[in-house]
């Protein structure tokens, strides 16, 4: 039965881009509003999830945070990126995840063309995206797509993905054992991270 199982998974999994077909049971929220849309730049694809409301709260938001997870989604898309940003009038707000986004590619064309789309679903509903600040992961087709869409928002690094970006240097140079067992080394190198205060 699991074989059987296991087998008509894979078959529903489509191959190819042209394949794949979002159903509207996953593109309309419970009250009927469509969230999702299919956008196409040349062969590559993006599926953008968000709506008029948590667009509101990102035309409200003084400062986004966009992350990317590239473990967590199907086989034909590369990464889910991500918007977040806080969702509330009050000194106790949250920060929520307001855009999710599909894309086959990282490159600064296919954010630019996720950036406009989203600011042209906010003139539809007459909002305007202009957030202070945008933090992003030291992406560059990210950085550089936000400098192009977003002028007027200063881009920020995070902190933690520079942490990562130094260690993977230490990898990439074949110096992992040094940082791992020379203590002088290690200080020195985590003092690069401290560098961003």
């Amino acid at each position: 039965m699991s074989n059987k199982s296991r087998v008509c998974d894979e078959e529903l999994e489509p191959k190819t881009l042209d394949d794949f077909k979002l159903p509207d049971a996953y593109s309309i929220t419970l009250n009927g509003t469509h969230f999702a849309k299919n956008i196409t730049e040349g062969t590559e694809r993006i599926l953008l999830f968000t709506t008029a409301e948590n667009l509101k709260w990102l035309q409200e938001a003084k400062f986004w945070i966009m992350d990317e997870t590239f473990k967590t989604v199907p086989t034909l898309f590369r990464q889910l990126h991500s918007i977040h940003a806080p969702a509330a009038r009050n000194v106790n707000f949250r920060i929520v995840p307001l855009v999710y986004a599909l894309m086959t590619m990282k490159s600064k064309e296919l954010y630019e063309k996720l950036f406009q789309e989203l600011n042209e679903m906010a003139e539809e509903h007459e909002l305007e995206l202009k957030p202070d600040f945008i933090l992003t992961d030291f992406e560059q087709g990210s950085i550089n797509a936000v400098k192009s869409e977003f002028p007027s928002a200063q881009s920020k690094g995070c902190h933690f993905y520079l942490g990562q970006s130094v260690y993977r240097q230490i990898q990439d140079a074949g110096l992992t054992k040094k940082y791992g067992t020379d203590q002088n080394f290690s200080l020195l190198i985590r003092h690069i991270s401290a560098l961003a205060f």
